[in-house]
Order: C-alpha cells, then structure tokens, then sequence
C-alpha cells in the first residue's frame, strides 16, 4: 500500500497511506491477535493471559517483519497468539472459533472505520473540506488493509486462521494428512502468493467486501 501511494504522486494518498500503516501496525495486528487470546480464555485457555497476551498493548502482538510487510504491500502478520487446544472443552469447536476471532475483529474495525469516515465526509461542518478528505481516504485504505488481512487469514492453509476454522468440519484424517503435508503446501501456497495467483484474487475480494461496507455505511445518509 506504502509502496503504491508513493508512486501514485498524490499527497492525501501517501499521507493517508502512511498513517493508515501506522495504525495497523499498532492497532489491527494487536486486536486481532488479541481477539484470538480473547476468544480461547472465553473458551476455558488462559495459555495467552498467562503469557501476557491479555491485553491490546501493542508491543505484546508486533512481529517487527510482520510490520515492515504491512507498511510496504498492504499485508502481514503479528506475533501468533499463544494457544493450547488441550484445555478446551471441546478441542475442535474451541479451535475453529479461536481462529475465526481474529478475522472477524478485522472485519468491524473496517466497518467502524468506513462508518466514521463516511460520517465526517458527508454530515457536518467537516462536509466537502480537506480535512474530510484526508480523514476518508485514511479510513478507507485502513479499511482495506483490514479486510485483506482478514481474507488472507481465511485461506485454509495452515498456519492461517482458515485451517483453524475447517479443521473442526473435515475428516480427521484429511486433517492429519495436511499437517504431514505442511511444510510442503506452505511451500507452495508461498510461491503462489509472490507470483500474484492468490494475492490478485485476495486484493479483488477485499475490494468488493469494501465496496460493500461502503454501500451499507452511506445508506442512513
């Protein structure tokens, strides 16, 4: 995202884009790691309270290359949320909603994020200025880089949440055969993204998640 915007030339771009960075890297990456710890102490695992994973202080959750790559492409990752599947009641229920958690908080703040810039836009003294243009354009690029983090995390490709959320519904067997298989499919899944065949489609599905939200926010004005 840094890297397009400064390319792109435009200041209310680049100013928004670094900013809408910075506010991932301390405020997404650790809510939705926080979500994950969160969601398993609700579910009987206090492993990541323990740890000091229990809180939206922003250095528990930083993975320091997980940032660069969100200020440069858009997307990356933060320190993974420390969990044990032993202490759930139920292990596979507790491990597919632990991993949906931290998607999903990606989703409402890029909902709220569109809401509050859709509401500074169009509704008050702030209407049609500068200022509500930079706010937009940063809620919006904050937005998107929620949701592709969000639809990335959703593949089913373990380490992802995706695999998390599946491997409660597919056979124990598959699920047994993937972890065998993982380094491999890793490998793959790797090469596959560089190469733009999985990160292209992920870009076009954030986007039409966006235009969505989008949608939804402006209708009660």
């Amino acid at each position: 995202m840094l890297l397009s915007a400064l390319f792109s030339g435009n200041k209310i771009t680049i100013v928004a884009s670094v900013l809408a960075s910075l506010f991932l890297i301390f405020c997404v990456v650790p809510i939705h790691e926080f979500a994950h710890v969160w969601m398993a102490t609700k579910l009987g695992d206090n492993t990541g309270k323990m740890m000091g994973r229990y809180t939206l202080n922003p250095m528990a959750h930083i993975d320091p290359i997980g940032a660069v790559l969100i200020c440069l492409i858009g997307f990356g990752w933060g320190r993974p949320a420390p969990i044990n599947p032993n202490n759930f009641a139920n292990r596979r229920k507790g491990i597919a909603l632990t991993s949906f958690a931290g998607p999903f908080s990606n989703f409402l703040l890029a909902f709220l994020l569109v809401f509050i810039g859709t509401l500074i836009s169009m509704v008050g003294p702030t209407k049609d200025t500068v200022l509500a243009a930079y706010v937009y354009t940063f809620c919006l690029i904050a937005a998107r880089i929620s949701l592709y983090l969000m639809v990335f995390n959703l593949i089913p490709v373990p380490p992802l949440d995706g695999y998390g959320i599946i491997e409660g519904l597919i056979p124990t067997h598959w699920s047994e055969w993937i972890q065998r298989n993982q380094q491999i499919i890793s490998i793959v899944f790797i090469v596959l993204l560089f190469s733009g065949v999985v990160s292209k489609p992920l870009g076009a599905l954030a986007n039409l998640v966006l235009k969505g939200i989008c949608v939804v926010c402006a209708l009660p004005f």
